[in-house]
């Protein structure tokens, strides 16, 4: 009993494919599901027996005869497909993470994978399961093949003895149909090797043009507008994007703020602090600050110049901050105007808040007016969010 259980415990590597076969259902040709055995010793799917007798009366391996009544649940056989199962899904698993590792590593040790290793380790575990799988098929026609011609060889060889040849010929006419085998073997083996290469270059070649580097995928970062207390977060741009998209990208996002970029004066810079060099908006004010006075920028700082690609020729990174300093106006920043103006260009009247002015002894202030043109005196709401039909 002793040795019986040190035996049990030497961690032993069964193949699966040699059992793979006792597994599938021979009705539906897929794994068992609810396996269910016969009184002949065949095991089915519960539905696909079940359907096959009630149309066919008998085993359709060994054509004996059947009634649903005979058809006996196998419980433990289906709790065997599940461990398998398990234990295939946990070697994938080891087998792929000695892949990744051994791939990114030039130890034997194991070590804390990056997210970049996980995403890696996701794709590249179902791209060679699936590959592995068409290798397989591929494989099996080449046996498949190889059986029929030396099945065939045989019976032609056999036949040799039915034709009243004497010893002589048929020892010649046997080497003759051997080397025949041997060059169609020859043939069939270069063709195997053939195909293989064809396909190993051509997913070569996909994974060359689909795997990108890190350094030229889309990159998110921010976007702070100095002076303004205007931070545009999670801004896509393409590493071949130049300062013309951060441009663009600023005026889109400011629309639909409602505060419309009005100018870009020529004094407009745009620094880029990297994700380690970002910090509050003074201490990038007081950097950019120095750099002014004398020409100098810390080393995860870099100065953006026109038509230059922000990810290729300045390497920017996820989590960077844009920061834009100069003069540059909003609709914001200029003076405000009065409700008559705008009524006139608008094509949906919004709803305006009026007030009176004790003073002026006046109503029907807008609130522009009341902030500018009666910014100091006393005034109070008159009519909170009417709508207008007229100015």
């Amino acid at each position: 009993m002793g040795s019986q259980s040190a035996t049990n415990d030497i961690p032993l590597y069964i193949p699966l494919a040699p059992l793979d076969d006792y597994f599938q259902c021979s009705i539906c040709m897929c794994r068992l599901t609810v396996a269910t055995v016969t009184q002949c010793g065949h095991r089915y799917c519960e539905k696909c027996i079940k359907e096959w007798v009630n149309r066919q009366h008998k085993c359709p391996c060994c054509n004996h005869a059947l009634t649903l009544g005979q058809l006996i649940r196998d419980h433990q056989f289906d709790c065997l497909i599940s461990i398998i199962e398990a234990e295939k899904d946990k070697a994938e698993t080891r087998y792929f993470e000695n892949i990744i590792n051994s791939a990114s590593s030039q130890d034997d040790e194991s070590h804390n994978q990056t997210p970049v290793e996980e995403v890696l380790k996701k794709h590249l575990k179902n791209g060679l399961l699936g590959h592995e799988a068409y290798f397989q098929n591929l494989k099996k026609s080449y046996q498949t093949k190889m059986n029929v011609l030396e099945t065939t060889t045989q019976q032609e060889v056999a036949e040799l003895h039915t034709h009243g040849l004497s010893q002589d010929e048929i020892v010649l006419q046997t080497q003759s149909l051997m080397s025949t085998l041997d060059r169609q073997k020859a043939d069939l083996n270069n063709e195997m090797e053939k195909c293989t290469k064809m396909v190993a270059d051509a997913y070569d070649k996909f994974l060359e043009n689909h795997i990108p580097r890190l350094d030229v995928l889309p990159v998110k970062v921010d976007i702070r507008i100095a002076k303004k207390n205007i931070l545009l977060s999670d801004v896509t741009f393409q590493p071949t994007d130049c300062l013309k998209e951060v441009r663009d990208t600023v005026e889109s996002l400011m629309i639909k703020k409602h505060n419309p970029v009005h100018t870009w004066d020529d004094d407009v810079k745009m620094f880029l602090f990297g994700p380690f060099a970002k910090c509050c908006e003074c201490e990038m004010e007081k950097v950019i600050l120095d750099y002014t006075m004398s020409g100098n920028l810390l080393s995860d700082v870099q100065l953006l110049n026109d038509n230059c690609m922000l990810g290729l020729q300045y390497g920017m990174k996820p989590g960077s901050v844009i920061v834009i300093h100069g003069s540059i106006k909003l609709e914001s920043d200029l003076p405000k105007k009065c409700f008559v103006q705008v009524y006139k260009s608008v094509a949906e009247i919004p709803k305006v808040d009026y007030f009176s002015c004790k003073e002026c002894n006046f109503k029907w202030i807008c609130r522009s007016c009341m902030e500018v043109c009666h910014q100091g005196h006393e005034v109070s709401p008159y009519i909170m969010q009417h709508q207008p039909n007229c100015n």
